[in-house]
């Protein structure tokens, strides 16, 4: 298959194998969010995560699945907890764009092995190998496993900021592309035209990634489905602009980071819910309240319904974050 663009040289390929180093990693990712709390979580909510199907399952694995979305699009929807136990192979959703010049992969995901279960079925899907990665944000659980993802040659793509964060974090630097933080961009696969967004909130640096011709968009962190968002590192009032400008579009289907694929009207109480978080911080900033007072005065208003916690700091850390953007402690 011929791409537009020069590939970079191969980078090796990692051996799999979990060292305490790649535990380390798991503590401060989004799987050590998950994996921190489950002994709380009632064995039923943790069946039913990510649970709901939206497209034809086309594999399936006890730790994901891949669901066909369209002509030449699939979403990887991981399934940590299924069966009432923990898999970490992906951890992350992500996503699969074929065009007639090339194949992108969307996230590099936990593990080696995870990845290159993803490399996998989708070259058993497309006949191809991948040409591009976008990689959406520095996160263990979306980038750790990229060596697994890479056996030919092909772009990776992450912003500045993100790959300078992977290096701060000893994750794997492969040879790849900068994206423009300061501007939209595009990857024509040959038919097929993947918008690049720019954005921040989940971290210093996000971005999410449109299938045009089949209103899809792939959001990363951003957006979580039926499940508290991890506020670590978070700079709370972009991501509540931001989650404004991505969800509500009609006939849009979006791939959170973690959780089953939703359309507008799904994801409405989880805008709702960031948006009363962000009242809430702001409340409480001008009253002077620590983030554990804050914590203990909130209740997530009923009408937005359940989300799925991992443990009782979790809304903590959200105040924390709100506390650290507003008045600049933590």
């Amino acid at each position: 298959m011929k791409t537009a663009i020069e590939h970079a040289e191969q980078p090796s390929i990692g051996s799999g194998e979990w060292t305490r180093r790649d535990f380390v990693r798991l503590s401060g990712s989004c799987a050590g969010y998950l994996a921190a709390g489950l002994a709380a979580v009632p064995l039923t909510a943790r069946r039913a995560y990510g649970s709901r199907v939206s497209g034809q399952v086309v594999a399936e694995s006890d730790f994901a699945r891949i669901e066909k979305l369209g002509e030449g699009v699939w979403a990887v929807i991981s399934t940590p907890l299924k069966n009432g136990t923990t898999h970490f192979e992906t951890t992350s959703n992500g996503g699969i764009v074929l065009g007639s010049q090339g194949l992108l992969h969307i996230e590099g995901y936990m593990s080696d092995e995870g990845a290159a279960w993803v490399a996998e079925h989708s070259e058993r899907l497309t006949g191809e190998r991948p040409t591009h990665v976008v990689v959406t944000h520095f996160h263990g659980d979306h980038c750790h496993g990229l060596p697994g993802a890479v056996s030919s040659s092909q772009f990776v793509y992450s912003t500045p900021t993100t790959k300078a964060l992977m290096a701060a974090g000893e994750e794997p630097l492969l040879p790849g592309q900068t994206l423009n933080e300061e501007a939209n961009g595009r990857i024509d696969l040959g038919g097929v035209t993947v918008g690049i967004t720019p954005r921040k909130g989940h971290t210093a640096s996000d971005i999410t990634i449109e299938v045009q011709e089949h209103q899809v968009v792939f959001c990363g962190d951003l957006v979580w489905n039926e499940m508290f968002p991890n506020f670590v590192d978070a700079i709370p009032s972009h991501q509540v602009r931001h989650c404004e400008e991505i969800l509500g579009r009609a006939g849009v289907r979006y791939v959170p980071g973690h959780g089953a694929i939703g359309d507008a009207a799904e994801l409405a109480n989880y805008l709702g819910l960031l948006q009363d978080l962000e009242s809430a911080g702001r409340r409480a900033a001008e009253r002077g309240l620590t983030p554990l007072e804050a914590t203990a005065a909130y209740e997530i208003p009923v009408p937005l319904g359940e989300f799925l916690q991992f443990g009782g700091d979790y809304v903590e850390r959200a105040f924390v974050a709100w506390n650290r953007e507003l008045i600049g402690q933590d």
